[in-house]
């Protein structure tokens, strides 16, 4: 494997990552203030992780390829 391949998928997870723990974050903050329940703040993670797979990688890469 190219070292290029591995910087990719290893900023694709980081984003991944990032972008989940910032949702849940925003999530947690939005039940604390009496906005949402858990099942809005649920939805709104599960939403965040399916668009979160197709999103990151392709951020990864352009990242990559623009820093490279």
């Amino acid at each position: 494997m190219r070292p290029f391949a591995i910087g990719v998928v290893g900023l694709g997870a980081l984003l991944y990552v990032v972008g989940l723990s910032a949702v849940r974050w925003w999530t947690v903050g939005l039940q604390r203030r009496g906005v949402a329940n858990a099942r809005a703040a649920r939805d709104w993670y599960l939403l965040a992780g399916g668009l979160g797979l197709l999103v990151a990688p392709l951020l990864a890469f352009t990242l990559a390829s623009a820093l490279r």
